[in-house]
């Protein structure tokens, strides 16, 4: 499993897993009713170019991510992990990521909402150290974030990198082939031109 930083013009992985999830697990992830495809569309359509996505990429597919937007000092946070990839510390990782993040942002609290009945989310924020509170049926949590220091910022610089390193490999495989397709035989008017005209291999 590969977590990395989610630049912009990959927001259609982010909407593809969020799309994956069922209504249930929409309804819990966004503590609302109602997260149609196009809402969520619309949702990845609206993300700051400020905030930050973390994708756990299983091959090319992202199967988890953490949403990080900073408001002022307090940076809000939202988890989400395809229900087959659940049971392997996904989520854990992801959030530790969002805490390096916000603090290398210089956000003072880490903030997360959910619903009550979503355990799979309060237990993630209280091994993460949130104080968890209830309100009726939502569960607000926080956590109070120290000031960053070289171990936060290796964090995010190598999440970072693994995202170049991606983009990296996409550039030299485009590249590659069309060196290859440079290399096949030139033609005229659908006729082969002979191979003393042709580049040499």
């Amino acid at each position: 499993m590969l977590i990395r930083r989610l630049y912009g013009h990959e927001s259609p992985l982010f909407a593809n897993h969020l799309k994956r999830l069922s209504a249930d697990d929409r309804r819990l992830r966004f503590a609302r009713a109602g997260a149609s495809d196009g809402w969520l569309d619309a949702y990845v359509a609206g993300i700051s170019p400020d905030d930050l996505i973390l994708a756990a990429m299983d091959g090319e597919t992202m199967v988890g991510a953490a949403h990080v937007a900073l408001d002022g000092t307090v940076a809000e946070v939202g988890v989400s992990v395809d229900s087959h990839h659940r049971s392997g510390g996904t989520g854990t990782e992801l959030l530790k990521q969002a805490v390096a993040f916000a603090r290398n942002r210089r956000a003072e609290k880490l903030y997360t909402l959910c619903l009550s009945e979503n355990r799979s989310m309060v237990a993630l924020a209280r091994r993460t150290g949130m104080a968890v509170h209830y309100t009726g049926s939502e569960a607000e949590a926080y956590l109070d974030l120290p000031p960053p220091d070289s171990e936060t910022v290796g964090q995010e610089v190598s999440t970072g990198l693994f995202a170049v390193f991606h983009d990296w490999a996409e550039l030299l495989d485009g590249y590659g082939e069309a060196v290859a397709r440079s290399m096949e035989p030139f033609t005229l008017d659908g006729m082969a031109l002979p191979t003393w005209l042709t580049p040499a291999a």
